[in-house]
């Protein structure tokens, strides 16, 4: 799965619960979620993305995004 893949199934979760009447608690988890996906992305240099966790410098998918990746599935 790369990078923006996984950003849009965060964001098509972030969006069905939102749509229904959904508690606070699960708000705040969808925030730290995102939050999390996009500090752990590949790096870019001169707009090509690199096999490299932009936050923690390990290959890409890191260890927390691979994490994420299984809870999604």
């Amino acid at each position: 799965m790369t990078h923006d893949e996984l950003l849009d199934r965060v964001y098509w979760h972030w969006r069905y619960v939102q749509g229904q009447d959904g508690l606070q608690a699960l708000t705040d988890y969808r925030r730290t979620i995102l939050a999390v996906v996009r500090l752990h992305r590949p790096e870019e240099q001169d707009h090509k993305q690199y096999e490299k966790c932009w936050n923690c410098n390990l290959l890409y998918p890191c260890p927390t995004i691979q994490a994420i990746e299984a809870e999604l599935k």
